[in-house]
Protein backbone atom coordinates (compact mmCIF):
# COMPACT_ATOMS: atom_id res chain seq x y z
CA UNK A 1 0.00 0.00 0.00
CA UNK A 2 1.66 3.08 -1.03
CA UNK A 3 2.31 5.00 1.91
CA UNK A 4 0.34 8.99 1.66
CA UNK A 5 1.97 11.78 1.13
CA UNK A 6 1.74 15.19 2.79
CA UNK A 7 -0.27 17.56 0.34
CA UNK A 8 0.85 20.72 -0.22
CA UNK A 9 -1.20 23.63 -1.84
CA UNK A 10 0.88 26.26 -3.48
CA UNK A 11 -1.08 29.77 -3.29
CA UNK A 12 0.87 32.13 -5.72
CA UNK A 13 2.30 30.45 -8.99
CA UNK A 14 5.12 32.89 -9.92
CA UNK A 15 8.52 32.37 -9.94
CA UNK A 16 8.81 30.60 -6.90
CA UNK A 17 5.82 28.90 -6.97
CA UNK A 18 6.77 26.99 -9.95
CA UNK A 19 10.08 26.17 -9.16
CA UNK A 20 8.79 24.47 -6.54
CA UNK A 21 6.19 22.75 -8.42
CA UNK A 22 9.39 21.53 -10.24
CA UNK A 23 11.04 19.85 -6.98
CA UNK A 24 7.99 18.53 -5.52
CA UNK A 25 7.62 16.53 -8.86
CA UNK A 26 9.74 14.20 -8.32
CA UNK A 27 9.19 13.92 -4.07
CA UNK A 28 8.54 10.72 -2.58
CA UNK A 29 6.93 12.27 0.94
CA UNK A 30 5.17 15.30 -1.00
CA UNK A 31 2.34 16.10 -3.63
CA UNK A 32 1.38 19.11 -4.69
CA UNK A 33 -2.98 19.02 -4.12
CA UNK A 34 -3.79 22.03 -5.55
CA UNK A 35 -2.62 25.72 -6.70
CA UNK A 36 -3.97 28.91 -6.42
CA UNK A 37 -3.42 31.98 -8.65
CA UNK A 38 -4.84 35.15 -10.35
CA UNK A 39 -3.86 33.54 -14.11
CA UNK A 40 -6.07 30.96 -15.46
CA UNK A 41 -4.74 27.36 -15.82
CA UNK A 42 -3.78 27.79 -19.32
CA UNK A 43 -1.34 30.18 -19.12
CA UNK A 44 -0.04 28.72 -16.19
CA UNK A 45 0.55 25.08 -17.67
CA UNK A 46 2.26 27.41 -20.51
CA UNK A 47 4.46 28.79 -17.70
CA UNK A 48 5.69 25.92 -16.26
CA UNK A 49 6.34 24.04 -19.55
CA UNK A 50 8.14 27.04 -21.22
CA UNK A 51 10.60 28.95 -18.84
CA UNK A 52 13.50 31.83 -19.70
CA UNK A 53 15.73 30.85 -16.59
CA UNK A 54 15.05 26.76 -15.81
CA UNK A 55 14.38 25.87 -19.53
CA UNK A 56 11.46 23.75 -20.12
CA UNK A 57 9.67 21.13 -17.82
CA UNK A 58 11.43 17.65 -18.33
CA UNK A 59 7.69 16.22 -18.11
CA UNK A 60 4.38 16.76 -19.69
CA UNK A 61 2.02 19.17 -18.67
CA UNK A 62 -1.67 20.01 -20.45
CA UNK A 63 -4.96 21.13 -19.32
CA UNK A 64 -8.58 20.41 -18.27
CA UNK A 65 -10.37 23.27 -17.50
CA UNK A 66 -9.15 25.13 -14.29
CA UNK A 67 -6.82 22.17 -13.60
CA UNK A 68 -3.28 21.31 -14.47
CA UNK A 69 -2.66 17.66 -15.86
CA UNK A 70 0.42 16.09 -14.94
CA UNK A 71 1.73 12.79 -14.44
CA UNK A 72 -1.51 11.33 -14.43
CA UNK A 73 -3.07 13.46 -11.72
CA UNK A 74 -5.61 16.38 -11.86
CA UNK A 75 -4.22 19.50 -9.55
CA UNK A 76 -7.32 21.91 -9.37
CA UNK A 77 -6.26 25.80 -10.12
CA UNK A 78 -8.45 28.23 -8.08
CA UNK A 79 -8.25 31.78 -8.00
CA UNK A 80 -9.59 32.62 -4.98
CA UNK A 81 -8.28 36.40 -3.81
CA UNK A 82 -8.59 34.81 0.08
CA UNK A 83 -8.08 31.39 0.67
CA UNK A 84 -11.02 29.82 2.41
CA UNK A 85 -11.94 26.43 3.67
CA UNK A 86 -13.17 25.82 0.28
CA UNK A 87 -9.89 25.65 -1.87
CA UNK A 88 -7.90 24.39 1.81
CA UNK A 89 -10.17 21.96 2.68
CA UNK A 90 -11.27 20.99 -0.69
CA UNK A 91 -7.37 20.28 -1.36
CA UNK A 92 -6.93 17.99 1.90
CA UNK A 93 -3.43 20.36 1.86
CA UNK A 94 -1.58 19.48 5.45
CA UNK A 95 0.66 22.86 4.16
CA UNK A 96 -0.55 25.88 2.50
CA UNK A 97 2.96 27.85 1.17
CA UNK A 98 2.56 31.38 0.37
CA UNK A 99 4.34 32.79 -2.33
CA UNK A 100 1.93 34.96 -3.61
CA UNK A 101 3.87 37.92 -2.18
CA UNK A 102 0.50 39.20 -0.85
CA UNK A 103 -1.86 38.49 2.50
CA UNK A 104 1.03 38.27 4.84
CA UNK A 105 -0.20 39.78 7.97
CA UNK A 106 -0.75 37.81 11.62
CA UNK A 107 -4.76 37.61 10.98
CA UNK A 108 -4.43 37.03 7.39
CA UNK A 109 -2.11 34.11 8.03
CA UNK A 110 -3.89 32.68 11.11
CA UNK A 111 -7.32 32.55 8.62
CA UNK A 112 -5.46 30.13 6.65
CA UNK A 113 -4.69 27.35 9.97
CA UNK A 114 -8.43 28.51 10.91
CA UNK A 115 -9.43 27.31 7.34
CA UNK A 116 -7.76 23.77 8.03
CA UNK A 117 -4.31 24.38 6.96
CA UNK A 118 -1.71 22.47 9.48
CA UNK A 119 0.77 24.83 8.53
CA UNK A 120 1.56 27.79 6.53
CA UNK A 121 4.86 28.50 5.60
CA UNK A 122 5.51 32.06 3.86
CA UNK A 123 8.47 32.51 1.21
CA UNK A 124 9.86 35.76 2.16
CA UNK A 125 10.65 37.39 5.50
CA UNK A 126 7.84 38.18 7.90
CA UNK A 127 8.72 40.19 11.34
CA UNK A 128 9.04 38.09 14.44
CA UNK A 129 5.25 39.04 15.71
CA UNK A 130 3.64 38.03 12.55
CA UNK A 131 5.58 34.23 12.34
CA UNK A 132 5.94 31.72 14.91
CA UNK A 133 9.61 31.26 13.72
CA UNK A 134 11.85 31.74 11.03
CA UNK A 135 13.85 28.96 9.82
CA UNK A 136 16.86 29.12 7.39
CA UNK A 137 17.19 25.38 6.66
CA UNK A 138 21.14 24.46 7.44
CA UNK A 139 21.05 27.11 10.03
CA UNK A 140 18.51 27.09 12.21
CA UNK A 141 16.21 24.13 11.25
CA UNK A 142 16.96 22.05 14.41
CA UNK A 143 15.03 24.86 16.24
CA UNK A 144 11.57 24.01 14.11
CA UNK A 145 8.66 23.47 17.38
CA UNK A 146 5.24 21.77 17.16
CA UNK A 147 3.81 25.35 17.78
CA UNK A 148 5.56 26.96 15.23
CA UNK A 149 2.64 26.82 12.65
CA UNK A 150 2.85 30.30 10.48
CA UNK A 151 6.89 29.89 9.42
CA UNK A 152 8.63 32.14 7.66
CA UNK A 153 11.16 30.35 5.01
CA UNK A 154 13.66 33.78 4.77
CA UNK A 155 14.61 34.73 1.59
CA UNK A 156 16.95 33.89 -1.13
CA UNK A 157 19.80 36.27 0.24
CA UNK A 158 19.00 35.41 4.09
CA UNK A 159 19.91 32.00 2.92
CA UNK A 160 23.36 32.50 1.17
CA UNK A 161 24.91 35.08 4.00
CA UNK A 162 23.58 33.86 6.83
CA UNK A 163 25.15 30.14 6.68
CA UNK A 164 28.87 31.78 5.97
CA UNK A 165 28.12 33.93 9.11
CA UNK A 166 27.32 31.10 11.57
CA UNK A 167 30.12 28.80 10.00
CA UNK A 168 32.64 31.59 10.67
CA UNK A 169 31.51 32.83 13.94
CA UNK A 170 32.69 29.37 14.86
CA UNK A 171 35.88 30.39 14.85
CA UNK A 172 36.17 34.38 14.94
CA UNK A 173 34.13 36.66 16.81
CA UNK A 174 32.67 39.12 14.64
CA UNK A 175 32.15 42.70 15.53
CA UNK A 176 30.50 44.10 12.81
CA UNK A 177 29.95 43.66 9.10
CA UNK A 178 28.19 45.10 6.04
CA UNK A 179 26.06 43.30 3.57
CA UNK A 180 25.81 44.13 -0.14
CA UNK A 181 23.62 41.70 -2.29
CA UNK A 182 24.02 42.42 -6.34
CA UNK A 183 20.93 40.97 -7.37
CA UNK A 184 18.64 39.72 -10.45
CA UNK A 185 15.88 42.25 -11.04
CA UNK A 186 12.72 40.99 -10.13
CA UNK A 187 8.86 41.03 -11.27
CA UNK A 188 8.51 43.96 -8.10
CA UNK A 189 10.47 46.39 -10.58
CA UNK A 190 8.89 47.92 -13.62
CA UNK A 191 9.65 46.88 -16.92
CA UNK A 192 10.14 50.05 -18.18
CA UNK A 193 10.21 54.03 -16.16
CA UNK A 194 6.62 54.06 -14.15
CA UNK A 195 5.44 54.54 -10.32
CA UNK A 196 6.34 52.45 -7.62
CA UNK A 197 4.29 52.05 -4.29
CA UNK A 198 7.49 51.28 -2.25
CA UNK A 199 10.55 52.76 -3.52
CA UNK A 200 10.70 55.41 -6.59
CA UNK A 201 14.11 53.77 -7.59
CA UNK A 202 12.73 50.56 -8.44
CA UNK A 203 9.96 51.91 -10.22
CA UNK A 204 12.41 52.78 -13.56
CA UNK A 205 13.42 50.07 -15.92
CA UNK A 206 14.89 46.88 -14.47
CA UNK A 207 16.31 45.85 -17.55
CA UNK A 208 18.23 49.63 -17.97
CA UNK A 209 19.35 49.97 -14.50
CA UNK A 210 21.55 49.64 -11.72
CA UNK A 211 19.02 49.97 -8.48
CA UNK A 212 20.00 50.77 -5.32
CA UNK A 213 17.63 49.94 -2.91
CA UNK A 214 16.56 48.29 0.34
CA UNK A 215 16.86 44.59 1.57
CA UNK A 216 13.99 42.37 3.09
CA UNK A 217 16.85 39.57 3.94
CA UNK A 218 18.33 41.33 7.79
CA UNK A 219 14.27 40.89 8.71
CA UNK A 220 15.32 37.03 8.22
CA UNK A 221 18.96 37.09 9.07
CA UNK A 222 18.52 39.03 12.92
CA UNK A 223 15.72 36.83 13.85
CA UNK A 224 18.31 33.28 13.13
CA UNK A 225 21.33 34.93 14.65
CA UNK A 226 19.81 37.97 16.71
CA UNK A 227 23.29 38.40 18.61
CA UNK A 228 24.06 40.40 15.33
CA UNK A 229 20.93 42.81 15.70
CA UNK A 230 22.12 46.05 14.77
CA UNK A 231 25.90 45.01 13.98
CA UNK A 232 25.47 43.90 10.54
CA UNK A 233 22.98 45.99 8.26
CA UNK A 234 23.16 46.21 4.43
CA UNK A 235 21.35 47.34 1.20
CA UNK A 236 20.89 46.07 -2.42
CA UNK A 237 21.68 46.57 -5.63
CA UNK A 238 19.60 45.31 -8.33
CA UNK A 239 21.21 44.93 -11.86
CA UNK A 240 19.82 43.83 -15.17
CA UNK A 241 20.71 40.08 -15.22
CA UNK A 242 17.27 37.85 -14.78
CA UNK A 243 18.67 35.08 -12.43
CA UNK A 244 21.85 34.79 -10.46
CA UNK A 245 23.15 37.56 -7.90
CA UNK A 246 25.89 37.07 -4.93
CA UNK A 247 26.64 39.18 -2.02
CA UNK A 248 29.89 40.97 -0.48
CA UNK A 249 30.57 40.92 3.23
CA UNK A 250 32.73 42.76 4.97
CA UNK A 251 33.28 41.76 8.75
CA UNK A 252 35.16 43.43 11.14
CA UNK A 253 36.59 40.35 13.11
CA UNK A 254 38.37 40.77 17.21
CA UNK A 255 41.09 39.49 15.74
CA UNK A 256 43.32 39.35 12.19
CA UNK A 257 42.50 36.45 9.54
CA UNK A 258 44.18 36.15 6.45
CA UNK A 259 42.72 34.84 3.28
CA UNK A 260 44.09 31.66 3.02
CA UNK A 261 42.98 30.45 6.61
CA UNK A 262 39.62 32.16 5.90
CA UNK A 263 39.38 30.20 2.73
CA UNK A 264 40.68 26.79 4.36
CA UNK A 265 38.03 27.68 6.74
CA UNK A 266 35.13 27.65 4.64
CA UNK A 267 36.30 25.08 2.83
CA UNK A 268 35.69 22.86 5.49
CA UNK A 269 32.61 23.60 7.25
CA UNK A 270 30.92 23.58 3.36
CA UNK A 271 32.79 19.77 3.41
CA UNK A 272 31.88 18.92 6.68
CA UNK A 273 28.65 20.76 7.78
CA UNK A 274 27.18 23.23 5.33
CA UNK A 275 27.35 20.44 2.26
CA UNK A 276 23.84 20.84 0.67
CA UNK A 277 23.99 24.36 1.93
CA UNK A 278 27.72 25.68 0.70
CA UNK A 279 29.13 25.10 -2.22
CA UNK A 280 33.37 26.15 -1.92
CA UNK A 281 34.05 27.31 -5.47
CA UNK A 282 37.95 28.04 -7.01
CA UNK A 283 36.78 28.74 -10.55
CA UNK A 284 36.49 32.44 -11.94
CA UNK A 285 32.55 31.70 -12.57
CA UNK A 286 30.03 34.78 -13.46
CA UNK A 287 26.30 35.13 -12.33
CA UNK A 288 25.41 33.03 -15.27
CA UNK A 289 27.48 29.95 -14.07
CA UNK A 290 25.16 29.75 -10.70
CA UNK A 291 22.04 29.28 -12.42
CA UNK A 292 20.57 26.17 -11.72
CA UNK A 293 23.16 25.59 -8.75
CA UNK A 294 20.97 24.09 -5.78
CA UNK A 295 23.32 25.72 -3.08
CA UNK A 296 22.50 28.51 -1.46
CA UNK A 297 25.97 30.01 -1.20
CA UNK A 298 28.37 29.60 -3.58
CA UNK A 299 31.76 30.87 -1.87
CA UNK A 300 33.96 32.41 -3.82
CA UNK A 301 37.47 31.16 -3.00
CA UNK A 302 39.41 33.73 -5.25
CA UNK A 303 37.69 36.82 -4.48
CA UNK A 304 38.63 36.64 -0.56
CA UNK A 305 40.59 39.89 0.97
CA UNK A 306 41.78 40.46 3.98
CA UNK A 307 43.43 43.45 5.57
CA UNK A 308 43.70 42.37 9.17
CA UNK A 309 40.88 42.37 10.77
CA UNK A 310 39.20 43.23 7.93
CA UNK A 311 37.77 40.99 5.42
CA UNK A 312 35.95 40.37 2.53
CA UNK A 313 34.28 37.31 1.27
CA UNK A 314 31.68 37.22 -1.85
CA UNK A 315 29.58 34.14 -2.05
CA UNK A 316 26.91 33.49 -5.36
CA UNK A 317 23.65 32.14 -5.45
CA UNK A 318 20.45 31.49 -7.95
CA UNK A 319 18.09 33.81 -6.02
CA UNK A 320 15.44 31.36 -7.56
CA UNK A 321 16.18 27.57 -7.41
CA UNK A 322 18.19 27.60 -4.90
CA UNK A 323 15.90 29.44 -2.19
CA UNK A 324 13.22 26.80 -4.23
CA UNK A 325 15.37 24.01 -2.75
CA UNK A 326 15.70 25.34 0.93
CA UNK A 327 11.35 25.94 0.82
CA UNK A 328 11.07 22.17 -0.87
CA UNK A 329 13.66 20.55 2.09
CA UNK A 330 11.68 22.90 4.76
CA UNK A 331 8.78 21.31 2.99
CA UNK A 332 9.86 18.15 3.96
CA UNK A 333 11.29 18.42 7.39
CA UNK A 334 7.82 19.71 8.35
CA UNK A 335 6.18 16.35 6.70
CA UNK A 336 8.89 14.42 8.84
CA UNK A 337 7.73 16.56 12.12
CA UNK A 338 4.04 15.76 11.42
CA UNK A 339 4.30 12.16 10.78
CA UNK A 340 6.39 11.76 13.73
CA UNK A 341 3.69 14.01 16.03
CA UNK A 342 6.30 16.63 16.56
Amino acid sequence: MEERRTRILINGFGRIGRALFRLLSTSSSLEIAAINDPVPAAQLAYLLKYDSVMNRFFSEVTTEGEALIWSGRRIPVTHAETLTKAEIRGAEASIVVNSSGRNNSRSQLHALLDAGAGRVIVSKPLPAGVCDRTILMGVNNSELRREDRIISAGSCTAHCYTPLIKALTSRWRIQRGYMMTVHAYTSGQNLVDGGHEADPRRGRAAAHNIVPTTTESLVAFEQVMPEFAGRIVGMAQRVPVIDGSNIELVLELQEDATAEALNAFVREAAERRFGRIIEYCEDPVVSQDIVGNPHSCVFDSLLTHSQGRLVRLIAWYDNEWGYANRLAELLELCAVHAAAGL
